[in-house]
């Protein structure tokens, strides 16, 4: 078998409907060997944990839930820390604005978008 058939063999099946870049290729060999020797050590420390003398299937459905779950709580958060951080934009600017003599009204539209964008990125993350 070439080197071609032997790194086309490791996608998944429906990845065959359409050819891949060879760097495209490549990386995504990378980032799957990378998960799976993650969920691998992952599943063997549950196993071990719950004392299992040997990897289950729910060790494994286990542990991909929990990888899975790591990275949905660290997007949640950065999603919390920019909210937040547009939150205050929001307090501080349009407080400035409307206590100023003459208002720019431009100026306080962009301010109340940054609020519901702010807004909208701390509520998204907490009901995700």
């Amino acid at each position: 078998m070439d080197d071609e058939q032997q790194k086309s063999s490791e996608l998944p099946a429906g990845a065959k409907e359409l050819p891949f870049h060879e760097h495209a290729r490549d990386q995504l060999t990378q980032q799957m060997r990378t998960y799976g020797q993650e969920l691998i050590r992952e599943s063997v420390d549950t196993a071990r944990a719950r004392k299992h003398p040997l990897v289950q299937q729910r060790d494994v459905q286990f542990a991909a839930h929990r990888l899975h779950t790591e990275f949905r709580d660290r997007t949640n958060v950065l999603l919390q820390i920019i909210g937040a951080g547009l939150i205050g934009v929001f307090l501080q600017g349009f407080a400035i604005e409307m206590l100023a003599d003459s208002p720019n009204l431009w100026a306080v539209v962009v301010y109340v978008v940054v609020g519901f964008a702010g807004l909208f990125g701390v509520f998204w993350s907490l009901i995700r």
